[in-house]
């Protein structure tokens, strides 16, 4: 009797100590009222988007800050971040070794082996086959030749688009050429304007939802100048402290591979929707969406997507997108509120780009904004990673801003694992820091504040995301 009351209590002392949080100690970082005069340090600029925001040199998250002061001898949880992308190169350096492996599939034993509808999916999905580029959503809906509630608008956007290329016609004659002449456009302009052309070659019909099971297991890019997705797979994870290129903001993370969106052209809805289904279905706790269009046909779908990624627990970071545009006044996809309704989930967030500076010109100029429709900023230009053949580059995007994020989301939770997906959005907003401070936004460069332009007013900041979990962990895991 006393052997198992013995027993009993070291169960009952386990349960206990395996149920405390992690309890984090600091001074949360403040709003930020000056901008700096200081020059740009190029020397220093390889890392900016980890440097601690209240040194005044650079706009970074404090992700130094964040493992020193408060994460040091603390072990986290392994995370799985799906980036739904282009290909990624995980035989990279600085990538090999954070690559998702399903355990439950054999490697190249062409069975399914562990049930899911996808054969051989060892490291994530190649839902783009062998095509190395696509059309615009516009063209392909265009081509047609339906009516749809946006046509006119995408007719104006195409005759944009070919004036660039040297072909001048009012948007009368490409309306009716559209409609008579399919093969008028195709000569004299890039491959992806042209009405004609379809690379799609994975078999399936991109507008029936029935089928979603094509493509296959090869998640490699396609060409060496595909390196969009290892870009941002490295912000988020590039192996820490190994002597190579550059480090990841998270540790602890497993990079799950979604080949969905062309090197050139515009994504399928259908793709995305798949990719979002098969991160939830396949233990994706974060899922990073580095991609964006003016034009979807079947937006409805891909939000139906993600609130089913909401009810598997899977939190979204979205890219705002790059037209240095009101994304509240001009649509933008994908998004969780349509034309301004109220959000569909509480899983997605919307990131806008700033660049290394903390002054009036933080803001990227290419960065979308909007007070309803942006949550927050984050680093997003001159942000320097890894891509194809162990190789790194700078690139500027909001698909940058994003990973950024999701790194940041990755620490949260690596650290506090029981967090639902609401919860680590309301952390990420609330925690960001404030710029107090006039700034020059957008395409026509008009001045005004954050606050005016997002719904936060601030920048994401990994140290100050830390210390609010730690000091609001009650409330939000009842999130």
């Amino acid at each position: 009797m006393k052997k198992t009351l013995y027993i009993f209590s070291i169960l009952v002392f386990t349960q206990i100590t395996s149920c405390r949080t992690l309890k984090l100690n600091g001074t949360t970082i403040g709003e930020i009222s000056n901008f700096s005069t200081a020059k740009l340090d190029w020397d220093k600029v390889n890392d900016w988007q980890h440097a601690n925001i209240e040194n005044g040199e650079f706009p970074g998250i404090s992700v130094t800050k964040a493992y020193n002061d408060l994460l040091k001898d603390k072990d986290g949880k392994s995370v799985i971040v799906a980036v739904i992308d282009t290909g990624i190169d995980i035989d990279h350096e600085d990538l090999k070794n954070v690559v998702w492996v399903n355990e439950d599939e054999i490697p190249n034993n062409m069975v399914d082996d562990d049930g899911n509808g996808y054969v051989d999916d060892i490291h994530g999905w190649n839902f783009l086959g062998d095509s190395t580029g696509d059309q615009y959503e516009l063209i392909r809906m265009l081509k047609k030749d339906t009516d749809f509630e946006t046509k006119p608008l995408a007719i104006q956007k195409y005759a944009e688009m070919i004036k660039e290329d040297g072909i001048e016609h009012a948007v009368d004659v490409i309306e009716k050429n559209i409609t008579r002449d399919l093969m008028h456009y195709n000569d004299s302009i890039t491959q992806a304007k042209k009405l004609t052309w379809n690379p799609r070659a994975t078999g399936d019909d991109p507008d029936d939802f029935s089928n979603k099971f094509y493509g296959d297991g090869n998640i490699l890019p396609k060409t060496d100048d595909e390196y969009h997705g290892t870009h941002v797979a490295g912000i988020i994870a590039a192996q820490r402290h190994n002597g190579v290129g550059m480090d990841g903001i998270a540790a602890n993370v497993k990079i799950m591979t979604l080949r969905a969106v062309p090197n050139k052209g515009d994504e399928y809805d259908k793709d995305i929707v798949y990719s979002i289904r098969y991160a939830a279905d396949n233990g994706a706790h974060i899922i990073n969406m580095s991609f964006g269009k003016n034009f979807s046909p079947h937006s409805d779908k891909v939000r139906e997507a993600i609130t089913y990624a909401e009810s598997k627990g899977v939190f979204i970071v979205n890219a705002a997108g790059n037209d240095g545009a009101n994304i509240d006044q001009k649509q933008t996809y994908p998004n969780d509120s349509f034309y301004n309704a109220p959000e569909v989930s509480g899983n997605l967030i919307t990131i806008g780009a700033i660049g290394p500076v903390i002054n009036p010109k933080m803001v990227a100029p290419f960065s979308n904004f909007g007070i309803y429709n942006l949550d927050v900023f984050a680093p997003g230009a001159v942000i320097y990673s890894t891509i194809t053949n162990d190789n790194y580059q700078s690139l500027s995007g909001t698909s940058m801003a994003a990973p950024t994020v999701s790194g940041v989301a990755a620490l949260l939770y690596s650290y506090y694992p029981k967090l639902s997906p609401s919860a680590v959005k309301k952390v990420l907003m609330q925690s960001a820091v404030p710029i107090n401070f006039e700034v020059v936004i957008g395409n026509e460069s008009f001045k005004t504040t954050l606050d005016q332009v997002s719904q936060t007013g601030g920048v994401v900041n990994a140290y100050n995301a830390l210390l609010y979990v730690s000091n609001h962990y009650k409330s939000l895991r009842k999130l």
